[in-house]
């Protein structure tokens, strides 16, 4: 009987056909499991799911009741939450973390909106403290680009710099998790190039 769990290393000892079997493999579950991840979030049904994974029905009912029964607390969490209404009859998702109010067009959203809104916060404070410290260390603050979970910041091409701000941006985000007393720690990498694909 073939082994099921491989650590990193004994992956690598197997030939090359048998390591892109295996990825090939892994590939498509992990493609399945974030596609019922997402869709699940947004109260997609065992159709959805099978046509958004390209999967049979039986297979979209499957991974539908597999969610739920093991992410039974996404329900529970949305349902805890404090949504208020304004003097239009707009609803707002008040977020516990940070107190702001995040407009909620559809209950089936209230889960989403939570995470969305409270990593977006957690993204800005990130930010905030990478700035910060350029100010306390450079006397500027300098910020390129940043979206999503990323942010992309110009300096020179220098050894000095790099692991400068390779420093800064590692401090700051465990700043964040300090701050926050974050009990799943936020984490980050670097990547330095000369062009935008080269450190996506």
């Amino acid at each position: 009987m073939k082994k099921q769990n491989l650590t990193l290393e004994e992956m690598k000892a197997l030939p090359p056909e048998q390591q892109k079997e295996i990825i090939a493999r892994v590939s498509a579950a992990r493609k399945k499991g974030k596609t019922t991840n997402y869709a699940s979030v947004y109260n997609a049904g065992a159709v959805k799911i099978a046509q958004a994974a390209g999967v049979s029905l039986a297979e979209g009912k499957a991974l539908h009741e597999a969610y739920w029964k093991l992410n039974w607390s996404v329900k529970a969490i949305a349902e805890e939450q404090v949504v208020i209404r304004d003097s239009k009859g707009g609803k707002w998702l008040v977020n516990p973390i940070n107190g702001f109010c995040y407009s909620l067009r559809k209950e089936s959203d209230r889960f989403s909106t939570l995470a969305q809104g409270t990593g977006s916060y957690f993204f800005d404070m990130w930010v905030d403290e990478i700035l910060e410290e350029q100010q306390r260390r450079y006397g500027r603050k300098t910020l390129t680009g940043s979206f999503h979970d990323e942010n992309i910041l110009v300096i020179k091409d220098l050894q000095k710099y790099k692991d400068e701000f390779a420093e800064i941006i590692t401090w700051a985000i465990e700043q964040v998790n300090v701050k926050y007393k974050l009990r799943r720690k936020l984490g980050c990498d670097t990547q330095f190039g000369q062009r935008y694909s080269d450190i996506h």
